[in-house]
């Protein structure tokens, strides 16, 4: 939706990104695609030099009218391009405060100390937009002097309500067979997974439950498991590992419920993908889910890290099919009614980037 909105805007959209397999179809889209390497070093301080300097490069020969940074790492080096053009007008997206600002170890602790002054400095330029999911995250950068209070805000990046819709239950499966709860997210730690296995493991016998995990590791982040603990997870009866899945939509189709016990999320597609299908939902009660998840009407929050909560959520919600039925469809009318959809998000970002081309106030809180 972003960027088939900065093509209703602009005569040209150049898409600037590491070719992971799928720059033909961005192509065959209309847009014109420049690769980017990254490398997978993503705290590497040489590795971001290089990255800035090709990025600068880039926008010194396309001369952007706009440009858009993704993430909390890509407005950041965005940003520290953008200096090498002058007054460029830029939207960095906050998608979700990653592992910098959402970790505690050491070495997310000595980053923020370095690195926060100097995004301070970068992102209250007069030329910059930060952009928000949610108003926690919104909150958290304005208490650390990196954003406004009144930054925009876009209730995540879309979802195609016909390509995700529910599909009706066999009356086996609603007799009351083993239940299947569906987590998608990348297998780091920060996304809760560990407790989530810990909770299985203190059901296995007293519910005929099975979750299946669509998601792999990623090495190259701090916060990622390892092949190992893969494997050991494939060991729990319970538990099916699935890896990397394509059609999210037929996987979540699969499900019962969907759940989401990460730590912090900026506003997570996975979950808005389950609530299409029509899922009742279980996640924790941290900024970005409960944007989701409206306890007692779509669903069930638990609190952060407890395995125990995440178990006793489990079996009330496996437990009671009459609000599994009536959560899933409170679930598809959120992301009808909320904002969630493809069309709303596209138009949202028409506006914003209007506003930018006119310097008029955009309204926030879409």
């Amino acid at each position: 939706p972003m960027a088939r909105a900065a093509q209703i805007v602009s005569k040209s959209v150049t898409v600037i990104c590491q070719n992971t397999g799928k720059i033909r179809d961005l192509e065959r889209a209309g847009f014109e695609v420049i690769d980017l390497p990254a490398g997978k070093k993503f705290f590497n301080i040489f590795t971001n030099i290089s990255v800035i300097l090709r990025l600068a490069h880039i926008y010194k020969k396309t001369k952007p009218g706009i440009a858009y940074h993704s993430s909390v790492q890509m407005s950041f080096i965005g940003a520290m391009a953008s200096l090498f053009m002058g007054n460029v007008l830029h939207i960095n997206s906050i998608t979700g405060v990653g592992y910098l600002f959402s970790s505690d170890n050491l070495k997310a602790r000595i980053l923020r100390c370095v690195l926060t002054p100097v995004m301070r400095v970068l992102w209250a330029r007069n030329n910059a937009v930060m952009l928000f999911q949610n108003p926690d995250d919104r909150s958290l950068f304005c208490a650390k002097g990196l954003a406004k209070t009144d930054a925009p805000l876009i209730r995540g990046s879309g979802i195609d309500l016909v390509q995700f819709s529910p599909v009706l239950k066999s009356k086996e499966k609603l007799a009351g067979k083993k239940i299947v709860i569906g987590c998608a997210s990348r297998l780091l730690k920060d996304k809760g997974l560990e407790e989530l296995i810990s909770a299985m493991k203190l059901l296995e016998g007293s519910l005929a439950l099975e979750l299946r995990i669509a998601g792999e590791i990623y090495q190259h982040n701090p916060s990622s498991f390892s092949p190992s603990d893969i494997q050991n997870w494939s060991g729990i009866k319970s538990v099916t590992m699935l890896g990397n899945v394509k059609d999210m939509a037929a996987f979540w189709r699969g499900c019962d419920i969907a759940i989401l016990p990460s730590h912090r999320e900026g506003l997570p597609k996975a979950l808005l993908e389950a609530a299409a299908c029509g899922l009742p939902l279980l996640g924790a009660d941290v900024a970005g889910i409960r944007e989701i998840i409206l306890h007692g009407s779509n669903g069930l929050l638990f609190a952060k890290g407890d395995d125990v909560d995440i178990a006793s959520k489990i079996t009330e919600m496996a437990g009671d099919q009459t609000f599994r039925k009536a959560a899933g469809k409170a679930s598809r009318r959120l992301v009808e009614t909320g904002g969630f959809s493809d069309a709303d998000v596209q138009a949202s970002f028409v506006d914003l980037f209007r506003s930018m081309q006119t310097r008029a106030v955009f309204a926030n809180d879409r």
